[in-house]
């Protein structure tokens, strides 16, 4: 008599997620990137298996200043409103949307003050579009690569 081998799950694909781009999943998968002077929001729904990530560089400014241009941040709101577009039509039926967000300040922490900045205005941005902020963390030091599992809403350094 032989003995039954349970099946092997395959491990989900994996998708790496650029600086200054976005990808949606719509079935099981984990997202992946790796954050220098980076913010990366990561979105999913609570019930649903759909969610996205969306992965924004913080750009140092000239001359000491410390807010991003409004040409960055308008360009990163857009990156995101373009992510957030795409994950109710990919999951329609989601009603449950919330994000993780990890913020890198660089291996020295000078960005810290723009990235601030940042954070700041695509926190309020997500939460005016009804999705629940649920993470938020910051960090400075040498590069990390993360990996966010959306079907499972787990977040975590690769």
């Amino acid at each position: 008599m032989s003995k039954a081998v349970p099946p092997t799950s395959a491990a989900p694909p994996i998708h790496d997620v650029a600086v200054d781009h976005f990808e949606v999943l719509k079935d099981d998968g984990i997202l992946r990137a790796k954050m220098d002077g980076s913010i990366i929001v990561c979105l999913y729904d609570a019930v649903e298996e759909a969610g996205g990530m969306v992965h924004l560089r913080i750009i140092p400014t000239a001359l000491g200043r410390t807010e991003a241009s409004d040409e960055t941040l308008a360009a990163d709101l857009m990156l995101l409103d373009s992510c957030l577009g795409t994950l109710r039509v990919t999951a329609p039926a989601a009603r449950n949307w919330q994000a993780r967000l990890i913020t890198h300040y660089g291996e020295d922490g000078l960005l810290q003050p723009i990235g601030r900045g940042v954070l700041h205005s695509v926190t309020h941005a997500i939460e005016d579009s009804g999705v629940l902020v649920v993470q938020s963390d910051g960090e400075a030091g040498a590069a990390i690569t993360v990996g966010f599992r959306p079907a499972m809403g787990q977040l975590r350094r690769l």
